[in-house]
């Protein structure tokens, strides 16, 4: 059963009926509403009647009413349906009832949710847990089932047992698989994967890949496995190519791929008349990114691009319904769908007035209306990471070299880098930095104190230490100049079990708790952003020159990104598997 039908009982269909029949009173009146109809693109001036949370009416009739009917008067307005978030990491910092909430006021009602972080720690029956009680949010929060992690750690691999896959697929909040980061091993036949990818499309799930640049051939072959839908497009010409083969192309405006904008004007001019097949997503943007919106933002820019109105808010709402079989329930402002309805002064602002989310308003002017439940964390295994004891030392971060010239890890953007063979200098046998500006240290602790991978990055900027337990695997990431202050910052993360600090000059910089799995902070999102903002300021002041220093740290560890990456067994090159500077036992 479909989560939005769990409490749908035939007595509450046969009184939705009644309603719409006008034989019973309507629980809600929206009067004379200017209705943006997503089936059809055509405008018109209704009444929309509700009983409970459902849609029971849209035409010119007047409802039954009594004295408990709330009539909500419309004039002035434009209405369109709730937005649809189809592609959220919302571990990112932020947790799902924080992005929830902000997301809510900003007109967006149902979030698709990325399960890798909960997956990979929680318990099984804790994360479904976890899934049942944010059913009860103002908020509809569905989900995706990876196949797959992003890290090629033996540890992170075990956990996909065919059991747990099977479980999350059937679980009926979980709407597609993936993102695919191993679809590489789909297509070359990997037995594991492929009874993956064959589970899905027993369960009746979509499948999303993540297919940055690929080529027509590759994407034909991973359709052939059974991609459905893929977010990475970069370019107009790659947006086509999916759409040409039959997948439905999401495009992003992120942090890392601020794309939308051109993506649009670039599809507008190749004369692309057909946006049924598109979706909007802000791809798990850290919260400073969202300081001007959520989804809303995304449409705002689709139509400043040059779209027309219908087909951006078609690509915010009707279009991810339909792709996941919720348009009986959502997507739409018709009978029998939930009313989820954006209160509009302008359909060239999507940031909306009021939000009415499962029929009752939920926000108004960016303002919660609605009450979220609190979440008790614990209960469902998410805690303050688990670490060792805060005893790091300095040493731990030396970087030996015995040949002519060292490896070096150049970022080149927020999250691609490049390995760079370079003379550095060298004193008994340790690689200094004094005489290397623009040079860190940097290095892949493990939580548990069981080994070290330290290296040398540039392209960062200078500060003298930074540590935080946000990253792919939930080991350390310590980057810096001193040693001494890197143990100092790795020390205070650990004794708080989870965050992220930077310490230069002897200074505590900044300090973000993140007490939950070591990724999620319970901050509220207006909170994060101002904090993230001044993280952001204060590593651009220390030369950071990219869009994201937050996923620059995640993605560290992230062997399904090119070309250097820090693992358990050292800095290896990605492309070869070669390591080039091995991991070093703690113990």
């Amino acid at each position: 059963m479909n989560s939005t039908l769990r409490h749908f009982t035939e007595e509450k269909l046969s009184e939705l009926i009644s309603v719409s029949r006008f034989r019973a009173p309507a629980t809600a009146w929206i009067k004379e509403a200017h209705i943006l109809n997503l089936y059809t693109g055509e405008w018109s001036k209704q009444n929309v009647v509700l009983f409970e949370d459902r849609i029971a009416y849209v035409g010119e009739k007047e409802p039954l009413t009594d004295a408990n009917t709330q009539i909500i008067e419309a004039q002035g307005y434009t209405l369109v349906p709730g937005y649809i978030e189809p592609h959220a990491h919302s571990f990112h910092m932020y947790n799902p009832r924080s992005l929830g909430e902000y997301a809510l006021a900003r007109g967006t009602t149902t979030i698709l949710h990325d399960n890798i972080s909960f997956f990979l720690q929680l318990q099984q029956h804790e994360f479904e847990g976890l899934i049942e009680a944010l059913e009860g949010m103002p908020v509809k929060n569905f989900w995706w089932a990876r196949l797959d992690p992003n890290v090629r750690e033996k540890e992170m691999q075990r956990q996909f047992t065919a059991d747990r896959v099977r479980r999350m697929l059937r679980n009926p909040s979980v709407l597609q698989a993936g993102e695919l980061t191993y679809w590489k091993e789909a297509i070359n036949g990997d037995p594991s994967m492929i009874a993956r990818m064959r589970e899905a499309r027993l369960a009746g799930k979509r499948i999303e890949t993540h297919n940055p640049g690929a080529s027509v051939e590759t994407l034909n072959a991973v359709a052939a496995a059974g991609a459905t839908g893929c977010h990475e497009s970069i370019t107009a010409e790659e947006v086509m190519r999916r759409l040409r083969l039959g997948y439905y192309a999401t495009l992003r405006h992120s942090s890392i791929r601020p794309d939308l904008g051109e993506l649009i004007k670039g599809l507008l001019n190749t004369g692309c008349r057909y946006w049924d097949r598109m979706m909007l997503t802000t791809d798990g943007s850290p919260p400073f990114f969202l300081a001007e919106g959520f989804t809303d933002a995304c449409i705002r820019i689709a139509i400043d691009a040059g779209l027309d109105p219908v087909d951006a808010y078609r690509m915010a709402s009707l279009n991810p319904a339909v792709y996941y079989g919720l348009d009986q329930d959502l997507g739409g402002i018709s009978p029998g769908r939930i009313a989820d309805i954006v209160f509009l002064e302008d359909l060239r602002n999507p940031t909306p007035v009021k939000v009415m989310a499962n029929g009752r308003i939920a926000a108004e002017r960016g303002m919660l209306t609605a009450s979220f439940p609190e979440v008790e964390w614990s209960r469902y295994g998410i805690v303050p990471l688990a670490v060792m004891d805060p005893c790091v030392q300095p040493e731990w971060f030396e970087v030996y070299c015995a040949e002519d010239k060292i490896p070096v890890i150049e970022l080149v953007n927020a999250v691609i880098t490049h390995n760079r063979l370079e003379r550095l200098t060298v004193i008994d046998g340790k690689v200094r930095l004094t005489d290397s500006p623009g040079y860190v240290y940097v290095s892949l602790l493990d939580r548990r104190g069981e080994w070290i991978t330290v290296g040398v990055m540039k392209g960062f900027g200078e500060v003298d230490a930074l540590a935080s337990t946000y990253s792919l695997t939930g080991d350390l990431i310590v980057l810096g100049r001193d040693p001494v202050q890197m143990a100092r910052a790795a020390n205070h993360v650990l004794a708080g079990q989870g965050g992220i600090c930077v310490v230069h000059q002897g200074d505590m910089r900044f300090d973000l708790s993140l007490p939950l799995l070591g990724t999620m902070s319970l901050l509220d999102m207006d909170a994060l952003i101002a904090e993230t903002s001044r993280l952001l300021e204060l590593l651009r002041e220390s030369g950071f020159g990219f869009a994201d220093p937050i996923y620059s740290l995640e993605f560290l560890s992230s062997t399904h990104l090119p070309k250097v990456r820090l693992t358990s067994q050292g800095v290896i090159n990605i492309n070869n598997g070669e390591i080039l500077i091995p991991s070093r036992p703690l113990r």
